[in-house]
């Protein structure tokens, strides 16, 4: 049907799968103060695509100071629209911030489903363990699936403590799973399933070989197990999505647990303080000291864990802080507060930003980082009862009360998170709520079959109708701006020094580049072909109509040329922006194999597949120059106040180059 409830099935389209209009009229200055080329080239295809939004650049025009305000507002998704938009529906309003302003699109998504389903689907509760373990049984194994700063063993050992299963009893063993180790793993499963106890597997995925022989076994005890037995496995999942470590079998069988910690304040806070426990939370006989000072450092692990979400803004490598960290430290901070008259502030902070997280961090600037917070956050001020000082805005330690008041002070009082709230420019997080807002909607599409592998006749009727009519307009529209396969031998001849750097690394380019050429083409013909029904449509060909459907670039075309590596694509853009771009580093290399012995005046260096190969080309010609040994050389980048059109030749000694970008500044 072209509608369900309030989803029309072409709302419904353009809302998943973001597109652009590749010739858009011509961008009016005014709108131009405000608007960038992008963002004008979408507005152009929704004005093309849907009704409602068909006189959508005439308005931009007419009423530029009003979408000027509402493109620049830091809350778009909750102010009222120019005109006519005022009266959209909110899944067309959706569709505007996906097009115009995406970065708020996850806010906009989060609080339309609070409204329609529920604050609750949209709030992660804290996880605990023993719900899981409830459903479980001696023939089903949980499978912990591991991420950054999640480690299961404590949770199961604590659940062991509570219902009597322990290593002192001699029924509960922990496994650190390598070479060597299957053996005995297998002898523990096997007297555990006849007596009855606990085995924990731990990083079972570095044991692929012998994974087999680990299903086999779990089927055994699942028909003679002890009812008292349980199996419990963790294991990193796959770096790619296609790869898989963990045999399907087990997974089939096995209760999954993927407890990914979340990334906002609250929920770190309140995952932070239910690791604690209300016991622990009440045990100290000093608790006008400990309480403020355990609550603030919650929220000191709540903003390192929030921080890793930022990338390489946020810390320069991702680092395993962990609940057990804060525990930890919670306990140290009893002890000394039970211990000393006044509280050791410099001690505290020293113990808990070198030591206890600081042991975690590697790199100097993001362990000053941690320890400016600790700094903050860690003050005399702390324990005034009535003093101003703040954790954050409107957040002041929680000073009196029990452990639920605690966990009721953080909802009411932490304040709604902005980068700000981590001493960040507000722009950091911009980047970030559209990469989530593209994985959420990429995660739709691939679940639906409309996505990747979903091929162009997902759906029934109009709907499958309309989308084989897409993939067959894009493959034409490819087709036809596909480049030429270029002569490397032309090339070659006219080069007076095969073994000059930038020449060799010119050929390698377009060598490159004609494999990817050739591939595209080849995958195109048969893809048609089978559209036409002359061919049957294979898998392959399946996956390449989603792709052309859905946007992202076909990995095997990203093999090609280099873009996808063995931990993930190095590529952000969509098919069509991919395929343009592919498009300017042909001309690119066109223009400069007419004189290959000669550089461009300045080299597109992103717009070379393999721009450290460039870099090294520099760094031999310059080692000849100078007669120096090639490992001595390094590079030197300088901004110069000149743009790369201005510049007529190379200079006499390095390179110019452009197509740099400078994130976060």
């Amino acid at each position: 049907p072209d509608k369900v409830g309030e989803l029309v099935q072409a709302e419904y389209d353009a809302l998943l799968v973001l597109r652009r209009d590749h010739h858009p009229l011509t961008m009016p200055d005014k709108v131009g103060e405000f608007f960038s080329d992008s963002q004008w080239a979408a507005a152009s295809f929704l004005g093309k695509e849907l009704d409602v939004f068909k006189n959508i650049l005439e308005d931009l025009e007419a009423s530029d100071a009003a979408w000027a305000a509402w493109v620049a507002s830091p809350t778009p998704e909750e102010d009222r629209l120019p005109s006519e938009f005022a009266k959209i529906t909110p899944v067309q309003r959706l569709i505007l911030l996906r097009y115009l302003r995406a970065d708020r699109l996850v806010d906009a998504l989060r609080n339309l489903i609070a409204e329609r389903l529920g604050e609750r689907f949209v709030s992660q509760e804290p996880y605990q363990l023993i719900d899981s373990f409830g459903d479980s049984t001696s023939s089903t194994p949980l499978l912990f699936i591991l991420f950054p700063g999640v480690d299961p063993g404590a949770e199961i050992e604590k659940l062991g403590r509570e219902v009597g299963f322990t290593a002192e009893n001699n029924s509960y063993v922990s496994i650190s799973m390598g070479q060597g180790q299957e053996v005995y793993a297998e002898t523990m499963l096997k007297n555990y399933s006849q007596t009855g106890g606990w085995v924990f597997l731990q990083n079972v995925h570095l044991m692929e070989s012998w994974l087999d022989k680990l299903d086999k076994q779990l089927e055994a005890c699942a028909e003679t197990g002890h009812s008292d037995f349980r199996c419990f496995l963790s294991a990193e999942p796959p770096p790619l999505p296609h790869m898989q470590t963990i045999p399907e079998a087990i997974v089939q069988s096995a209760i999954k647990i993927a407890n990914e910690p979340p990334t906002d304040i609250r929920a770190n806070m309140n995952n932070a303080l239910a690791s604690l426990g209300p016991r622990m939370f009440e045990s100290s006989t000093k608790p006008e000291q400990f309480k403020p000072i355990v609550f603030a450092l919650a929220f000191f692990h709540a903003l390192v864990l929030g921080r890793r979400r930022f990338g390489s803004l946020g810390f320069s490598r991702q680092y395993p802080f962990s609940s057990g960290d804060y525990v930890v430290c919670a306990n140290v901070l009893k002890n000394y507060v039970e211990a000393k008259d006044s509280v050791p502030w410099s001690d505290l902070r020293y113990l808990f930003g070198d030591i206890m997280y600081g042991g975690h961090v590697t790199d100097a600037w993001d362990r000053r980082c941690t320890s400016t917070y600790l700094e903050h956050l860690l003050d005399g001020r702390l324990l005034e009862q009535k003093g101003e000082f703040a954790l954050a805005p409107g957040l002041k330690a929680f000073a009196q009360g029990t452990f639920h008041d605690a966990r009721v002070h953080v909802a009411d009082r932490v304040p709604h998170e902005t980068p700000a709230l981590f001493g960040l420019h507000p722009n950091a997080d911009i980047g970030l709520l559209i990469a989530q807002a593209d994985d959420i909607f990429n995660s739709i599409l691939e679940l639906s079959g409309a996505g990747v592998g979903g091929g162009s006749t997902a759906g029934t009727g109009a709907a499958a109708a309309a989308r084989e009519s897409k993939v067959q307009h894009t493959l034409t529209e490819l087709q036809m701006k596909l480049p030429f396969v270029r002569s490397v031998a032309d090339a070659k001849a006219k080069i007076r020094d095969r073994s000059a750097p930038y020449s060799v690394f010119l050929l390698q380019e377009m060598e490159r580049l004609n494999h990817l050429v050739a591939a595209i083409k080849r995958d195109l013909a048969e893809l048609e072909l089978g559209l036409n029904g002359v061919l049957n449509i294979t898998d392959a060909m399946d996956v390449l109509a989603g792709c052309l459907f859905a946007n992202p670039v076909p990995s095997q075309w990203l093999h090609e040329c280099g873009q996808m590596g063995p931990t993930g694509s190095h590529n952000r853009k969509p098919l069509l922006a991919w395929f343009a771009d592919m498009m300017q580093r042909d001309k690119q290399l066109v223009e400069w194999a007419k004189d290959p012995n000669l550089l461009p005046p300045s080299v597109w260096i992103s717009g070379l597949y393999n721009p450290m190969g460039y870099i090294t080309a520099c760094l031999q010609v310059t080692a000849r120059a100078k007669n120096l040994p090639l490992d001595s050389m390094t590079i030197s980048t300088t901004v110069l106040p000149f743009y790369h059109a201005q510049v007529t030749e190379q200079p006499d000694e390095g390179t110019y180059t452009h197509g740099l970008f400078i994130e976060g500044a």
